[in-house]
């Protein structure tokens, strides 16, 4: 009987213990995330001669990376239990391909691969509190575009970029966790001299483009110190 009675004392200590360290305030403190996931690519902008066939080049307004894996990692800093500035690192390979509408055979032909590294600074604006934390964010930064391989001509350009996120960590302990995200980005293409604008029927104006676009959904631990 002694016995059970300081189990059960032990027990509600535990007990008692953990909700405060759940409950805790997270300002002034660091959060590492590691992640991996989907990368869904939109329409990269851009003059582009294309050897579409022995002999026969095609000059398109726009290429379409596939989609493909991603992974980075992504530092924060809690300035308060509702606002942070994190720093990511996020990276992808994908193939790129020809337009569906336009009439080349093979149709959304494989013409290159693109790697694509994006170093962004972002402030995120957290709610709830506990196990769960959800936040939405607003960022920007550089994205480093490498295009290789096949019938493209080998190109690397720096484009400025921003993106749009929203997200949720789940706390398993008060210092790890798993943390979902999803996000929205659009890279600044103006500089391309020469770019053209494209609808979604694949006609073609003589105007520049400004924007260019991608999106990822990614997952990962969350490691807070």
């Amino acid at each position: 009987m002694r016995r059970s009675l300081v189990l059960s004392l032990l027990a509600c200590a535990l007990l008692a213990g953990a909700v405060p360290a759940f409950a805790q305030d997270r300002a002034g403190t660091f959060e590492i995330s590691p992640f991996a996931g989907g990368y869904f690519g939109g329409r990269l902008y851009g003059n582009t001669v294309v050897t579409t066939t022995p002999g026969t080049t095609t000059t398109f307004g726009f290429l379409e990376p596939a989609d493909d894996l991603t992974y980075g990692a992504r530092l924060a800093y809690n300035v308060t239990r509702h606002f942070a500035f994190e720093f990511d690192w996020t990276s992808a390979r994908t193939d790129l391909r020809t337009p569906n509408q336009f009439v080349v055979s093979p149709r959304n032909l494989r013409v290159g691969r693109l790697r694509q590294n994006v170093y962004e600074a972002n402030m995120l604006f957290n709610f709830g509190r506990r196990r769960a934390v959800g936040y939405f964010g607003l960022g920007a930064g550089a994205a480093t575009l490498d295009r290789t391989d096949a019938a493209v001509d080998p190109m690397s350009r720096t484009r400025l970029t921003a993106n749009v996120s929203a997200g949720a960590k789940f706390f398993f302990t008060p210092r790890v966790g798993l943390r979902l995200d999803g996000r929205y980005r659009v890279l600044d293409q103006q500089s391309d001299s020469g770019s053209r604008s494209c609808d979604h029927d694949g006609g073609c104006s003589d105007r520049w483009n400004r924007w260019s676009y991608n999106g990822e959904l990614t997952g990962g631990l969350v490691f807070a110190f």
